[in-house]
């Protein structure tokens, strides 16, 4: 019985582990937002990235260094000044952010798709309408 106690305890703490990580690199991902700090998101991203902006009419897959780049040249074009987080949910292994990017006048929607693996999080999928 002591021994079914202390792997039930070491599970549970493992998935504590793994929670506060991945909530610690969301904090990372949204300060990187804010202060559109490109260099710094680039290890954020998947290896295949699903990227839907404003002025994309499809949907379209994008490796990590060309979804950066595609975002980094919408914040310029838009003259984007910040972003502002507005709800986080965590599903499983997916965590879902939303948040408005703020340029002048102007308000975008944002919406992050990210996935925990092997302990890391990754950005799956990048919306912005």
């Amino acid at each position: 019985m002591v021994k079914i106690r202390q792997i039930l305890l070491f599970i549970m703490f493992s998935f504590v582990t793994v929670a506060a990580n991945a909530q610690n690199e969301v904090d990372v991902i949204v300060q990187t937002l804010q202060t559109a700090n490109f260099s710094s998101l680039l290890p954020f991203w998947d290896e295949a990235v699903e990227v839907t902006l404003l002025d994309m009419v499809n949907q379209r897959q994008m490796t990590a260094k060309e979804a950066n780049q595609q975002l980094q040249s919408f914040f310029n074009t838009k003259n984007i000044v910040g972003f502002e987080k507005n709800a986080e949910r965590k599903v499983g292994n997916t965590i879902y952010v939303t948040g408005k990017l703020l340029s002048g006048q102007n308000k975008y929607s944002l919406t992050l798709l990210l996935q925990v693996e092997k302990k890391t999080l990754h950005i799956v999928s990048v919306r912005v309408s």
